[in-house]
């Protein structure tokens, strides 16, 4: 079971209660923090992109992504390459996954997004 679940400050959580969230990220996140220690929620909701390459996904309402701290996991990668292995972001588009382990060039972090064609393998 998680040590913690944080957000790192009053803006994100302002974002993660301002609109709405998809019912699966719901569930993604529980499963993620029961799964992981010291779960930090870095972003939420955008009302807008951050940069040229933002595809908009946390732009949705309901918002379909978050972004969660890696600093604080042993090796970021695993965690995704797990989330991965239990969660299908969408059948009918393989290379997309509910999790990434990127730097968009505002630090690394993990990316997690779901699609209404999401689903949970189990374990």
């Amino acid at each position: 079971m998680s040590d913690s679940i944080k957000i790192k400050n009053y803006k994100v959580l302002n974002a993660l209660m301002s609109v709405p969230y998809h019912p699966k990220l719901i569930d993604l996140n529980q499963w993620c923090c029961v799964r992981y220690s010291s779960w930090m929620f870095t972003s939420g909701y955008r009302r807008e992109k951050i940069h040229s390459k933002d595809s908009g996904i946390h732009c949705t309402i309901p918002c379909r992504a978050n972004d969660i701290r890696s600093l604080n996991l042993e090796d970021p990668q695993s965690v995704c390459d797990d989330i991965n292995k239990h969660w299908i972001y969408d059948p009918k588009r393989p290379r997309f996954k509910c999790a990434k382990y990127h730097n968009t060039g505002r630090g690394w972090h993990i990316h997690l997004q779901v699609h209404n064609r999401t689903i949970y393998l189990g374990g």
